[in-house]
């Protein structure tokens, strides 16, 4: 098993939130904000020394991408593991995290099958069956995101996997998972995500008063 300590993280939660009308990583849920959600989870399996999260110890970029630059200066350059993760994920689990931070591919992404129909803008249909659908949190060979970041060719990135495979004809590693890694992007998103959370503690204190039968 890999040492945590040559692991790194980046919690990317230094958006404005404009869809969400608020920055939304701040909002509380469950007594705490929605980012420490991801963190308190994260801290698990990376060294806390080796985290990072951008919007809350360092000052977020304009973009996503600067965020994530930003981050990735900002960790240990002897790392050889990064996870990014997004603190608008916040029902990310802790086997999730563990799976990327010990998976050996120098960039793996979790997945889900498409499950609506695609359709282009022209017109013309996709087959949903060939296609998946890319989620965050994603883990990544650091030193070879760091390079590929530094080379100045990429400024609009929505993740990074796409970085890996034009700067270095790297595939991803794809992971079918569950549907909880929800994104809260609109205000009625938050409403169901504290409901599946209240759910999953509601079961689990079910759970523990069985066991103690």
């Amino acid at each position: 098993m890999r040492n945590n300590l040559d692991i790194g993280a980046i919690i990317l939660a230094g958006g404005r939130g404009e869809r969400f009308h608020q920055p939304k990583q701040y909002c509380v849920l469950e007594n705490k904000p929605i980012w420490k959600h991801v963190y308190d989870k994260m801290i698990q399996v990376v060294d806390k020394n080796n985290v990072v999260v951008v919007g809350v110890d360092i000052e977020g970029g304009d973009t996503r991408t600067e965020s994530v630059i930003k981050g990735l200066n900002s960790i240990n350059r002897d790392t050889s593991r990064l996870i990014i993760a997004e603190a608008a994920r916040p029902l990310v689990t802790l086997k999730q995290l563990e799976i990327l931070a010990y998976d050996k591919h120098p960039s793996s992404t979790f997945v889900t099958p498409l499950v609506n129909t695609v359709i282009m803008r022209d017109g013309s249909y996709l087959n949903r069956n060939e296609m998946y659908q890319l989620l965050t949190p994603q883990a990544f060979d650091y030193k070879l995101l760091l390079k590929a970041y530094a080379s100045g060719r990429y400024k609009g990135m929505t993740d990074e996997t796409r970085v890996m495979f034009e700067f270095y004809n790297i595939k991803p590693h794809m992971i079918e998972t569950t549907d909880n890694l929800i994104k809260i992007t609109y205000p009625k998103d938050l409403a169901v995500v504290e409901k599946i959370m209240e759910m999953e503690s509601r079961n689990e204190k079910e759970k523990g008063a069985n066991n103690r039968r």
